[in-house]
């Protein structure tokens, strides 16, 4: 212990050193600054890991993670551990991401496998410079706009002060994947999650653009594989009528926004904003944005509400209902879990699709639920905020996906609950699985 102190001393003083600017071959000054870091999470496994103290003036990362190997390996940063030193460290994928779009990087992300003891070291070089690095996409965001000659633009970002962006769109909104699942959000009112199956492990909405032709889904390419109607489909964050007990879109508006602020290599961040929301009796500004990393099909949900007595606000989310459904709701001291697993067609189109088998479900923290009422359509928790926030996480999972390995419908609730719901469910399904990231000075 007394080696590795000294040694991630060492390496978090190191100073200055040359790098080379992309596209350059000129060798130009850039500050190097180490800083080490130990990471913790509950459980051992693959997990996620965020350093969020960025350096203001960071334009470039390279993780370092601390891994077994001979004495006396030469590690990246020309330190030499003594004999006794059995670890070196190796490069691991990372992702700098501007979440505010100042200019300035507020994140840093990158995945980490944690042994027994649940801990792992890790040491970050930032630079004063962009730091290219050729890491294979796990995940993908897109939105495009429709030209008025067919023709299609993408876009990072958009606005409307009217409730006329759903058409403007294809996919009607910005669109997010993993190898594993990927989502849709309606840019209107309604700000309902579409979800789209994979067959199999891969990024492919870029070439089927949420709409696959007939020749890629003999190729075996997924599809939209649930039809939301007017309900709370998964995750959507909605307003709560106590006197109709049943949920509200979000109407009475100043303007909404549809920003995408990370679109990978290892996770996507979009925001879906609304500004001047004209609702219990008060005017607020909401912010959801949705995390999904590599490696899995959690989403997670962050909802920043702001303006004067947004704390007393009661909204509400939840899975809708879907045809032949089953349902397991439980409580314990984390908070809620709700779980359905149904059978519907996708689309209205009844003639070309056939029905699918889909599983959604949703953890929401105990201390925002404040009640646990359905409506027609859904199976609802009402929500208040605490320090004007709202997190949860929601998931899909689809009968037709390989990689679950169902044999028949009848198996796959089963299936669905030990691959996303248990608690020996994969890390990168699993939430609350973003890890614990303490500077070591």
């Amino acid at each position: 212990m007394k080696h590795l102190l000294m040694m991630l001393a060492t390496l978090c003083a190191l100073g200055a050193a040359e790098a080379r600017t992309p596209g350059t071959a000129k060798k130009t000054k850039a500050k190097i600054t180490r800083v080490c870091y130990r990471v913790t999470a509950a459980a051992e496994g693959r997990t996620w890991a965020v350093v969020r103290d960025v350096p203001a003036d960071a334009r470039g990362a390279t993780v370092y993670l601390r891994m077994p190997g001979p004495a006396g390996d030469r590690l990246p940063f020309g330190v030499v551990p003594k004999a006794e030193c059995t670890y070196n460290y190796v490069e691991s994928v990372s992702q700098l991401d501007d979440l505010d779009g100042d200019g300035i990087f507020d994140e840093l992300v990158f995945p980490v496998t944690l042994d027994a003891a649940r801990t792992a070291d890790v040491c970050v070089e930032w630079s004063t410079r962009p730091v290219a690095h050729d890491y294979a996409p796990l995940v993908n965001a897109q939105m495009w706009w429709k030209n008025p000659d067919k023709t299609l633009t993408e876009r990072a970002q958009l606005f409307s002060e009217k409730d006329d962006m759903y058409r403007k769109l294809h996919h009607h909104g910005p669109a997010f994947e993993s190898e594993y699942a990927a989502y849709r959000i309606y840019f209107d009112k309604k700000q309902s999650i579409d979800t789209y199956g994979k067959k199999q492990p891969r990024l492919e909405l870029r070439e089927t653009m949420w709409y696959p032709s007939d020749e890629q889904l003999a190729a075996g390419c997924g599809h939209d594989n649930l039809r939301v109607f007017g309900s709370v489909s998964v995750g959507a964050l909605k307003g709560w009528n106590p006197e109709r007990r049943r949920m509200e879109h979000i109407v009475g508006m100043r303007r909404r926004e549809a920003a995408i602020r990370a679109r990978g290599p290892l996770r996507t961040v979009v925001d879906m904003r609304v500004e001047g929301w004209k609702y219990g009796g008060r005017e607020i500004d909401m912010t959801s944005r949705y995390i999904l990393y590599g490696g899995g099909s959690v989403v997670k949900v962050e909802n920043r509400i702001e303006g004067e007595g947004a704390d007393g606000l009661e909204f509400a989310t939840g899975v809708m209902k879907i045809r032949d459904n089953k349902v397991r709701i439980v409580r314990d001291d984390e908070g809620f879990l709700l779980e359905t697993v149904g059978c519907d067609f996708p689309e209205n189109d009844t003639l070309k699709w056939e029905r699918e088998t889909v599983g959604l479900a949703l953890w929401l923290p105990a201390r925002q639920v404040a009640s646990q009422i359905d409506d027609a359509a859904s199976y609802l928790c009402q929500l208040r905020p605490v320090d004007g926030r709202i997190d949860y996480w929601f998931v899909m999972g689809w009968r037709k996906s390989a990689f679950l390995g169902a044999d028949d419908d009848e198996e796959w609730f089963d299936v669905f609950r030990r691959r996303y719901t248990s608690p020996a469910a994969a890390p990168g399904n699993r939430p609350y699985a973003e890890a614990t990231v303490e500077r070591l000075d």
